[in-house]
């Protein structure tokens, strides 16, 4: 087995992880428009929360949501790893960086894996914060303080939306330019 054989599973092993990633991320969103609006129509009244008298619904929601999410970005941070470990592979193994959507592919799994970090490493942990306090004061029956945690989780809610929303559409455009870059007719070196 040489190089190129390596280099062509490093391949597969990236367009796979971005594949994964992207469909986890899509369908992180799908399940939050499912989840809140069948929990409304439902109604549900929570026996873990009997003291609570605040919104049953967005509770029992949040919590089947945060589950998803969870696993969603434990899927994200495995994936966009395998992303940039399969595509260092490919470098060394001979995928030479050698025109401009080559390059681009590099930045924009950089980019990609930045806007990612910032989502997994700092936005996330003080979100999970907040929403723990939420289910904290719930659980002991103080409406009043659950709710102020509730709010300011919400208020949180639409900048956690435009980052999965950006990092969709990030991870598109890396499937979209590895898809590209690797269907592209190889180079003549006799027409350089």
């Amino acid at each position: 087995m040489n190089r190129a054989f390596f280099c062509r599973i490093a391949q597969i092993i990236h367009l796979t992880a971005l594949s994964f990633w992207l469909g986890s991320v899509a369908m992180s969103g799908v399940v939050a428009a499912i989840v809140f609006p069948l929990m409304r129509k439902l109604e549900p009244t929570l026996a873990m929360y009997p003291k609570y008298e605040g919104d049953h619904a967005m509770l029992a929601g949040g919590r089947v949501a945060s589950s998803v999410f969870f696993a969603v970005d434990t899927i994200q941070f495995v994936c966009g790893s395998l992303a940039l470990a399969s595509l260092v592979f490919m470098i060394v193994t001979g995928y030479s960086i050698n025109t401009i959507a080559r390059a681009f592919r590099v930045i924009v799994i950089f980019v990609t894996l930045a806007i990612l970090s910032y989502h997994l490493f700092i936005f996330m942990p003080k979100l999970m914060l907040t929403l723990q306090g939420y289910w904290d004061f719930a659980d002991a029956g103080d409406t009043g303080q659950a709710d102020i945690f509730k709010d300011k989780f919400l208020d949180s809610h639409s900048a956690a939306s435009r980052i999965l929303g950006t990092l969709t559409i990030a991870v598109l455009i890396n499937l979209i330019l590895a898809g590209w870059t690797l269907t592209a007719p190889k180079k003549d070196p006799a027409a350089s």
